[in-house]
Formats: structure tokens, sequence, C-alpha cells
């Protein structure tokens, strides 16, 4: 996460002055973000309570003579290469509209809280995005998620379903994981096949898709 100061001395004709957000500019928020070109003004109460990485932002003393960062919107805390549409996910799951269901239904929504949630350490955030998404999202999606935010207990189950069941690989699938993982992953359906002293026995074939993807 970088951080920056929001220049004071633009005027109002400036390129990037930043417009407020339609629903998380809350007039009794008492810190405010900048992403993209976009005003957050939200309660730093959740960020502090729930992520280690903004806990020990906002524990930082505050230079003498200086006023904090985020305590207005000429001086917001900037959250480079985060993108709107990751942070509105978020955010959704801390100011709901509905207590009784959650926005989120895809793969990308769900996708984007555990990116951030990874990223700053929101732990419980994280284990609900990992428990939604392990119910909608396919194998081949979830082995490259997994990889992609540390998500071990994903990995040895997922390259195991892809390499025993009898459907093969499809175009859409071998696309996201790539040849090197395809060829592998076909080497092995091959060997369970076809090689008698595997088997099919689920932990013969489970120590073999262990050892060549170093899951363990």
């Amino acid at each position: 996460m970088t951080l920056h100061n929001e220049p004071t001395n633009q005027s109002p004709q400036s390129p990037s002055i930043s417009k407020k957000h339609p629903r998380f500019y809350f007039s009794d928020g008492n810190v405010v973000f900048r992403i993209e070109d976009t005003l957050y003004r939200i309660h730093r109460y959740f960020f502090q309570r729930d992520s280690l990485v903004f806990e020990a932002m906002f524990s930082l003393p505050v230079p003498v003579g200086e006023r904090p960062e985020g305590e207005a919107e000429d001086r917001p805390i900037r959250l480079d290469g985060v993108e709107c549409r990751d942070f509105d996910h978020l955010l959704s799951l801390m100011y709901p509209k509905d207590f009784g269901s959650y926005e989120l239904s895809t793969i990308e929504d769900w996708k984007s809280v555990l990116k951030l949630a990874t990223q700053w350490d929101f732990d419980s955030m994280r284990k609900l995005a990992i428990k939604h998404l392990a119910l909608i999202a396919s194998s081949a999606d979830l082995v490259i998620l997994g990889h992609q935010y540390d998500v071990t207990q994903w990995l040895l189950p997922r390259y195991i379903e892809l390499c025993v069941r009898d459907e093969t690989l499809t175009l859409e699938e071998g696309r996201k994981l790539g040849v090197d993982t395809v060829v592998t992953i076909n080497l092995i359906r091959n060997q369970i096949r076809y090689r008698s002293n595997l088997n099919r026995h689920k932990d013969a074939i489970a120590e073999l898709v262990q050892s060549v993807f170093n899951t363990g």
C-alpha cells in the first residue's frame, strides 16, 4: 500500500480533481481515502479493528505541526494501485445494504475481497472470501487464486480433482492454467490411468500430485 499526501493547491479546474463516492462518503466519517479520482469518507474504526496494516498505520504519531493524513478532503490518504471496484466490494461487507445477504455473488466480486483482504491483512474478510470462492469457483480458478493469494489449502485437493476427473481440461481451463501446468496435469492423468502400481488409490494419487506440484 502506498500512501501519499494529496496536494492542496489544485484549482477547481484541475484535471485530477476528485469526486465523492455516491455511496461510501459519509458525513460523519473520520478518515478520507482517495482511490483513482474518487474520495471515500468512511469510519476508520473498521480498518483499525480488522486490518493489521491499517492498525499499524493509524497508530503512527503525527509530526508536530502537521495535520493527520486522511483528516480532510484536501489531505486524503491515497491508496495507489487499488481500483475503486475492488474497494467498493470490500466496503460492501462493512456497510451492507441488507444484513441478511451479501451483495457479492460472482467469482470476480469475491476475488476483489480476497485481493485486498490479503494485501491489507483483513483476516476475517480473507476467510470469508475463501469460504465463498470455494463454493462458486472451478478447480482451475481455485488453483490459480490459491497460488496468487497464498490459499494453500485449495491447491492439493483441486489439483487432484483436475487430475482424476473423467473430463479432460477444457480450452478455457487450459488458457487460465498455462501450458506448463496443463502438460503436467495431463502427464499425471496418464500415469493414474496406465500405471498399475498406482491402482487409482487416493493416497497414491495424492502423493504423486503433491510431489509433482510441490503442494506439501
